[in-house]
């Protein structure tokens, strides 16, 4: 019987043809002779005549040699991953080797030396890739800094032989404050020293005038156009001022604004431009000043501290922190009448300060760009003077007048204070 010619299939490898074919794919379809030629690849699956063998024993196709990063033996062609000699090789022909603390493939001395990376990592040639030598201890790194003088340094080297950065850019300096590209204080007009203290001046309606220190870092090399973008924001709002607490960045600081004029015509954008880059408040904190004449007089001023000293724990979880320089110790405490009397003015890192000669300054507030916070410390503050302005004693002995219930109850009246409302209702969602 004469065999179908539509039965008769040729072989897409040998090109003869066979009426029993193996279908590798719905175009590709081989003899029985050249079907023993080809291999699975370990790797995909795929069949495939192209095949490579590796350290395992397996076989992979081209596509997975080159996927998988494999290379030849140093002294085959069996293909390994990360290393420089296969497992027969490393393990019959080397006496000593170590194992590379990065890929972990085992590299034999008598080939190549371990090469020493900071902290104590042993490196092969193909994992140094991206590493330089330090200038001063030899050893390789792949974050070294450069100096004015064109030394390349580790972090620990720079840190050893006192390097820091230049105040305008992240080159290492040994000593002034700029780097050469950088000797004078030109790109730094904008900010002041610490004791800059201009001429206030007022915004708003008063007598209950608010100001705030902010303290802001800035990433490194950055400084110069932060300070720039942030002073032509600020205009005549406010000024820059460098504090010691900051490592590197600069303290905000506003002139008097009166709270309800401060929500509606302070720039808030401006933290939000500082926070979309990379500046942040981690660490440090946000101060309100509050005008001494915004209190009807030592009662009131008492009545007020009372209440701020009595609810520190809440006050400390409104302000984000509990910090040192901050604090609330007994001994403020006890001293809140002479305070109020202004024979008594404390240490300047207690909750509230009370030495500066026209204000208080409410000092428990961690630094943040988020506008609702900053917000909600000018609010507490103005809401606090507000609330104890008109307290009697009978609203404090039987109503409770100082205790924070009675206060969160009063704010749920009083819709201009909004930013803190919506605070205190979020940090009880968190709780």
């Amino acid at each position: 019987m004469t065999t179908p010619v539509d039965d008769i299939v040729r072989c897409s490898d040998c090109g003869s043809e066979t009426t029993t074919p193996f279908h590798l794919s719905p175009t590709l379809s081989v003899c029985d002779a050249c079907v023993r030629t080809l291999h699975q690849c370990s790797g995909c699956g795929q069949i495939t005549d192209v095949t490579s063998v590796t350290d395992n024993d397996g076989r992979i196709c081209e596509y997975c040699e080159r996927a998988e990063r494999y290379g030849p033996c140093d002294q085959c062609d069996i293909l390994i991953r990360d290393g420089f000699l296969c497992r027969s090789h490393a393990l019959d022909e080397v006496d000593e080797s170590f194992t590379c603390t990065r890929c972990s493939g085992l590299v034999p001395l008598r080939m190549y030396e371990p090469l020493y990376a900071t902290g104590g990592r042993q490196l092969c040639p193909n994992c140094l890739d991206g590493f330089d030598l330090c200038d001063h201890c030899d050893h390789y790194d792949d974050a070294l800094r450069s100096t004015e003088t064109g030394r390349d340094l580790c972090d620990d080297c720079a840190s050893q032989l006192d390097y820091y950065e230049c105040s305008v850019c992240t080159t290492l300096i040994d000593s002034g404050t700029y780097c050469e590209d950088h000797d004078t204080d030109d790109d730094l007009d904008g900010l002041h020293g610490y004791w800059y203290k201009p001429k206030p001046v007022f915004h708003g309606i008063g007598p209950r005038y608010l100001g705030f220190e902010l303290e802001i870092n800035v990433p490194h090399g950055h400084l110069s156009d932060r300070i720039n973008d942030t002073v032509d924001t600020l205009d005549d709002l406010g000024y820059l001022k460098e504090d010691q607490s900051i490592d590197y960045g600069f303290e905000l600081v506003t002139h008097p604004m009166a709270y309800r004029w401060a929500l509606d015509s302070f720039p808030w954008h401006l933290l939000e431009r500082l926070d979309l880059a990379d500046c942040n408040g981690d660490g440090n904190g946000l101060h309100v000043h509050i005008s001494r004449a915004a209190f009807a007089g030592p009662c009131h001023v008492f009545r007020w501290m009372k209440f701020v000293y009595r609810n520190a724990p809440d006050v400390q979880t409104l302000a984000r922190r509990s910090s040192s320089y901050a604090a609330f110790r007994d001994s403020e405490r006890n001293h809140i009448k002479d305070a109020c009397k202004g024979t008594y003015y404390g240490q300047r890192s207690s909750a509230i300060n009370a030495q500066p000669e026209d204000t208080f300054e409410l000092r428990v507030f961690a630094s943040s760009l988020d506008i609702q916070h900053v917000q909600a410390a000018l609010a507490f503050a103005d809401a606090s003077v507000a609330y104890t302005r008109d307290l009697t004693v009978p609203d404090i002995t039987r109503a409770g007048g100082w205790t924070w219930g009675a206060f969160t109850q009063w704010l749920r009246t009083r819709p201009q204070y909004a930013p803190l409302t919506a605070e205190l209702e979020d940090l009880a969602c968190a709780c």
